[in-house]
């Protein structure tokens, strides 16, 4: 029987035809899955690419500060995984609940995740810049590389609201089948990071190097542009309504959903997070030309896979609108067809991505101890990357569906007990390095990605849906 506060939130059947209107009228499960892929590859791309633009250009500045801004990058995407604690949850109710053609419901959603996200940000951010020196210390670092990288998480989780609002505004559009805004949006916010890294990073016509601290500013600054912009995006499009009084009246019932959700979905992905800033710090106790080699190999790596974590994004969405809408069937046979083309995608780019290793590598870095380390870790990529696949498709996929605590339970598994134990083992204990470090990896996204593919194969995932 319903509650009185899921009955807040519920849609009677006369009022059908009203959410019909506010979903302009369009059959969500019939927009193809390149809808929603195309353009979140094209932001991931250039984003990878402005990135990679970004590594390139502190280059010049030194090796000390590569090392800093890729350690606390991983500390940059933590922060991230938190907020999507509230992105995801509020992605898979208002999917689901457009699916199901429940316009309210999925405004409410909508209302309840900007509150959430404002709450989380407030609280994340202060305990980031408080607890700096004690996370930073954590890393075995040369005395530069810590001043560096104390620099860049200090400024940037100082004015990390901005990327929570930016990330939860774009959730909603993408939600509702604006998959173009959010990219045209990131697009330019992206290009304003650049101009400003170039700026403090290289001072031209007589500005103040400002290094690492500029670099910081200028992204903050492009994610408060990127917030506004969002902001009007949103404004104009009525089938959104999301009126700024409505955000104090949202039922409690819809927190406590989009948390439900939330929770054990961004969980599978802190877990792995989690893990990985436990492998860099083994990473940084080999050295910082191994620190380095790590950041350069991801920058190329980021090319590879950015192609299967769109496809999962898209999945995820897609999903939801099928499993809302009953078609649960359609679904499964779907979601292979999407990671068949996941695999060979990222199977084709990581072998083009070892072909062309030293003219790239060459613009970043002389050094040939780097170079021999990383030429080493993009070999074992050409078994990693494919078996990525299994990982960021299936599981977005078992999260759209409703599905989402099982992959938390298997991260942890699989991500703490073979990831990080066996780089451990493979990497310092038996002195494999690097080497051993990024075989272990492999190992856990092969293992865990084939008892994905068994719970999707399953459908118990069936059961899970969130809406009725």
């Amino acid at each position: 029987m319903e509650t009185k506060e899921q009955s807040n939130i519920s849609l009677q059947k006369e009022d059908a035809p009203a959410a019909l209107s506010e979903s302009r009228g369009i059959d969500h499960t019939k927009l193809p899955l390149l809808h929603f892929a195309g353009p979140i590859l094209i932001e991931n791309v250039l984003r990878v690419a402005l990135s990679g633009a970004d590594v390139f250009m502190l280059s010049f500045y030194s090796e000390e500060a590569v090392a800093a801004t890729g350690l606390v990058g991983q500390l940059v995407f933590l922060l991230t995984l938190l907020y999507m604690v509230v992105t995801s949850g509020a992605s898979i109710l208002i999917s689901q609940y457009i699916g199901a053609r429940n316009g309210k419901a999925a405004r409410a959603s909508a209302q309840g995740s900007i509150v959430l996200s404002v709450i989380f940000a407030v609280v994340l951010s202060t305990l980031m810049c408080v607890l700096a020196e004690r996370i930073v210390g954590f890393y075995k670092l040369d005395p530069n590389v810590h001043k560096f990288a104390m620099q860049y998480m200090i400024i940037f989780s100082a004015g990390s609201i901005f990327m929570a609002l930016s990330m939860i505004l774009g959730t909603i559009l993408r939600s509702y089948g604006y998959s173009r805004e959010p990219m045209i949006v990131n697009i330019i916010a992206m290009v304003i990071s650049v101009i400003g890294n170039y700026i403090f990073i290289f001072g031209p016509f007589g500005i103040p190097v400002l290094g690492v601290p500029g670099v910081a500013f200028s992204t903050v600054f492009s994610q408060a542009v990127a917030c506004v912009i969002l902001m009007i995006m949103l404004k104009k499009r009525r089938d959104i309504s999301l009126p700024i009084k409505g955000l104090l009246k949202v039922p409690k019932a819809v927190y406590r959903k989009i948390l439900s959700v939330g929770v054990p979905t961004a969980g599978e992905n802190l877990s792995y997070n989690l893990g990985q800033i436990i492998i860099m710090r083994m990473v940084s106790s080999l050295g910082t030309e191994a620190m380095a080699a790590t950041v350069y190999a991801l920058t190329i790596l980021r090319f590879v896979h950015i192609s299967s974590i769109s496809i999962g994004i898209a999945t995820q969405i897609k999903v939801g609108y099928f499993v809302g809408a009953g078609l649960a069937g359609i679904a499964k046979k779907k979601v292979y067809r999407y990671f068949a083309a996941g695999f060979v995608i990222s199977l084709a780019l990581v072998i083009f991505a070892n072909l062309l290793q030293v003219p790239i590598l060459r613009l970043f870095t002389q050094n040939a101890d780097v170079l021999e380390l990383v030429f080493g870790i993009l070999l074992v990529a050409l078994l990693l990357e494919p078996g990525r696949n299994f990982n960021v498709i299936i599981i977005p996929a078992l999260k759209g569906a409703g599905d989402v605590k099982f992959p938390v339970y298997m991260g942890i598994v699989f991500m703490w007990g073979i990831g990080v134990l066996f780089a451990y083992i493979f990497g310092i204990k038996l002195g494999w390095g690097l080497m051993g470090i990024w075989f272990a990896l492999s190992l856990d996204e092969w293992i865990r990605g084939f008892v994905m593919m068994g719970r999707w194969h399953g459908e118990k995932w069936k059961t899970k849906a969130l809406v009725g």
